[in-house]
């Protein structure tokens, strides 16, 4: 198994955020999690992530446990993720932010920043035209719109080199035409890399157009998972979350 949470519940004092959540993740799936605001999504990214401790139960990758690991070891394992706020470096360019994501895996000292540029030049050029931002090379992070910020910050975790991507509301805040981009991007990245995508989304038309499989949170507990199909008809998710219109 690729990704497992066996019985994993997060509290932050009296709340209970996470509830007893059990689940696989199959490797290269494209895999969403919905649910309501409130429903425990962004703590279950952080508990797999290592963002959060949990207070039972536990997390495995590749069959080994990882529920005590923190964030930065479970990205050198593979497990990168996003934030629903964008994450990058504003006052460095779109080419240097990249280049910092590799430098930090490569566990390449900043003295060294003058030579590493030079050495990972074709590597940093080749993540740009993947992501479509290579014309913006030069451009300051803080200078380019949301969308290709957004497409900057997925740039910067493909610099980790990750098998598991987690993306937390990755079209947040963009334009539907930036939202097209945003999936076939994602498509493109489960395909060509092989790279398994775990996802958060409350476009329910992106969550249903390229998401393989779909699990439902509600009041942290888990209520539905299955093929889209299955949980579009689920009567459970109809009532607490997709109000019969998906």
């Amino acid at each position: 198994m690729f990704l497992q949470t066996q019985g994993i519940t997060k509290d932050f004092g009296k709340l209970r955020a996470v509830n007893n959540v059990t689940l696989e993740i199959e490797k290269g799936d494209i895999h969403a999690i919905i649910g309501p605001n409130g429903a425990g999504k962004s703590t279950y990214f952080n508990l797999i992530t290592g963002y959060h401790r949990a207070t039972s139960g536990k997390v495995l990758f590749k069959g080994k446990e990882i529920t005590t690991l923190p964030a930065y070891s479970r990205c050198k394992l593979g497990i990168t993720r996003s934030f629903q706020i964008t994450s990058i470096y504003p006052k460095l360019t779109v080419y240097e932010s990249v280049l910092m994501g590799l430098l930090a895996h490569r566990k390449v000292t900043l003295k060294f920043f003058s030579s590493a540029k030079k050495f990972f030049k074709e590597e940093v050029w080749r993540i740009l035209e993947d992501v479509g931002l290579s014309d913006q090379a030069n451009t300051l992070g803080d200078s380019i719109s949301h969308g290709d910020k957004k497409r900057l910050e997925l740039a910067i975790t493909l610099g980790t080199e990750p098998e598991l991507l987690c993306l937390d509301e990755p079209t947040c805040g963009m334009s539907p035409e930036e939202t097209d981009v945003a999936m076939g991007l994602i498509k493109k990245f489960s395909g060509e890399r092989g790279l398994t995508i775990l996802f958060t989304e409350h476009d329910m038309s992106v969550v249903f157009g390229i998401a393989k499989r779909i699990s439902v949170l509600h009041q942290g507990t888990l209520i539905a998972d299955g093929a889209p199909q299955e949980v579009r008809a689920s009567e459970e998710v109809q009532k607490v979350y997709l109000g019969g219109t998906a």
